[in-house]
């Protein structure tokens, strides 16, 4: 039995019977795992629809039709062995050898069979390849035990915050009732305070209408008595409202449930990466996979999803090599998928910066790692966009610019920098410089795009009006400049009021690029060459 051990298997033997497979009763049968077992013993694994891979215990459902497909390769190879070495088998095993169907023929088959060469190194290579795969397998399932850890400990941390919110729930309610008894207290007063006004009304009118003396004096201690009452309930209201108790709880509640319910908004506005598995083209099956993708484990594409959070403060010093290394090697791509239509866009890692650049049609490299694009870039501002400038004699330089408030024409910049629905700003040229050299010199950006749809009632929404120098607007008395997604950048302070700009922006870095680029002599040849948003700065 020891040399038919687990591990050891001939490929011509079912592992389960140690029987050589036949091709009538006895034929191999490969199983999604990629296991195989022979037609007899795969019946007998058959319970209630599903069999067990006797060699990894992974359990399968029986396909339609009763049967897992006949693994037709593995027939060729044993008939060609069968074929080569039928006579010397024949001249080399004792006549009991024919008979032995248990482990002990099996042994002395092995032992005196005789392999060419060349089966010997395929069969060494298929060992190597299978010993590879299993370690591969034990990588990914201690990747999978870690990340089950991580996801465990989410999920108590998770518990703990519900139960806390659900304490600052129970507070809130306990509040709520608090209110509603001060409430029908303070309205059972309110109407005996009113019943007491009522009576010195009623009293009021006696003192109009005494005819005699007794009957004044009568009057008057109905006046004192109904004085008495009313002055004891205001008193009585003076004393007991409000309830200081009641206020203070109220107030406490409201701050901390009002400052969880922030939280809590600001985190489900957070948008988070999602991993999309690359399907990659059929290619040959010798061909090697990149060692990058290998490297790239999955908890390494968890410690990316966390740091990439948008808006989430993650220090980048963090970053594990292998993300980093990705990350400096131009292999982390942002996919973007639109119908039929599949772009990527490279996310780099520059000067302790995160930036992601512009969708792009280009080649996917080998060992690239995909991520989602839609789930983790803004839909909205604030945010900031770069765009790299270049013209003859200059190389590229960067250009950013802070988006600080939510305006149509901040969310056009966003979707023009990232190509996210279709054209992009590279390869567009600058159209113009007015005021050139003077104050109030701004440089326009943009042309090129034609009459591309984008966005609808640029003008709605609360845009300021500026002439200080990196101001970015947009100006109302040009409309063809809403259908081409042109923009402006003043290069210097204007004096005037500029009350027909409509600023939605800020540059924050390389306006001396843009004041360059106004200077040069032919301003058509200003390009961006790359544009983009930064994901972290």
């Amino acid at each position: 039995m020891e040399a038919v051990g687990k591990g050891d298997n001939n490929p011509e033997d079912c592992p389960v019977c140690l029987t050589g497979f036949d091709d009538l009763m006895q034929r191999p049968h490969t199983m999604p795992c990629g296991h195989t077992v022979c037609t007899l013993c795969i019946d007998k694994l058959k319970e209630q629809g599903h069999v067990t891979c006797p060699e990894c215990r992974v359990s399968h459902a029986v396909p339609k039709g009763g049967h897992f497909p006949v693994c037709y390769t593995l027939e060729a190879v044993l008939r060609m062995m069968r074929n080569i070495k039928v006579a010397a088998a024949a001249a080399s095993l004792p006549p009991s050898a024919e008979e032995g169907k248990g482990a002990a023929g099996v042994a002395v088959k092995k032992e005196t069979m005789d392999l060419s060469k060349k089966m010997r190194s395929f069969l060494e290579e298929q060992e190597a390849t299978v010993m590879a795969t299993i370690t591969a397998c034990q990588k990914a399932q201690s990747q999978l035990d870690e990340y089950q850890k991580s996801l465990t400990n989410w999920g108590e941390r998770q518990q703990q915050l519900e139960d806390r919110l659900q304490g600052l729930m129970d507070q809130s309610k306990s509040a709520r009732e608090l209110v509603q008894q001060e409430g029908s207290r303070a309205a059972a007063m309110g109407e005996e305070v009113k019943r007491g006004e009522q009576g010195l009304h009623n009293v009021l009118e006696t003192l109009r209408t005494p005819a005699t003396d007794q009957e004044a004096g009568v009057a008057v201690a109905e006046v004192f008595r109904c004085i008495g009452e009313a002055e004891q309930m205001v008193e009585e209201c003076q004393q007991c409202f409000p309830d200081a108790s009641t206020i203070t709880v109220v107030r406490k509640v409201r701050e901390a449930s009002s400052a969880a319910a922030q939280a809590i908004q600001a985190a489900l506005e957070t948008h988070h990466i999602v991993i999309k598995e690359e399907v990659h083209p059929q290619s040959d099956p010798e061909e090697p996979r990149p060692q990058a993708d290998l490297d790239f484990t999955i908890l390494d594409r968890v410690q990316l999803i966390m740091m990439l959070s948008w808006k989430q403060a993650e220090d980048l010093r963090s970053l594990t090599q292998p993300n980093r290394t990705l990350l400096q090697d131009g292999l982390v791509f942002a996919v973007h998928q639109v119908e039929d239509q599949r772009r990527h866009a490279k996310i780099s890692f520059e000067d302790g910066r995160l930036y992601l650049h512009a969708l792009r049609e280009h080649p996917q490299p080998l060992g690239m790692a995909t991520l989602q694009m839609s789930e983790f870039v803004p839909p909205s501002p604030p945010c900031t966009v770069f765009l790299d400038l270049s013209w003859p004699g200059s190389a590229p330089r960067q250009v950013q610019i802070h988006l600080s408030q939510d305006t149509p024409w901040g969310r056009q910049l966003v979707m023009l920098c990232t190509g996210q629905h279709g054209p992009s700003y590279i390869n567009t040229l600058s159209a113009k410089v007015r005021n050139k050299g003077q104050t109030g010199e701004w440089m326009s950006f943009g042309d090129g795009f034609g009459a591309s749809d984008l966005l609808p009632e640029l003008d709605v929404g609360k845009y300021k009006t500026s002439g200080k120098a990196g101001a970015v607007f947009w100006l109302v008395d040009e409309e063809h400049w809403n259908a081409c997604g042109q923009f402006g950048i003043f290069t210097r302070d204007c004096q005037c009021k500029c009350e027909s700009t409509r600023v939605f922006g800020e540059v924050v870095d390389g306006l001396h690029v843009v004041a360059e680029a106004a200077q040069h002599s032919n301003i058509k040849e200003v390009t961006v060459v790359d544009c983009g948003i930064v994901l972290r700065d």
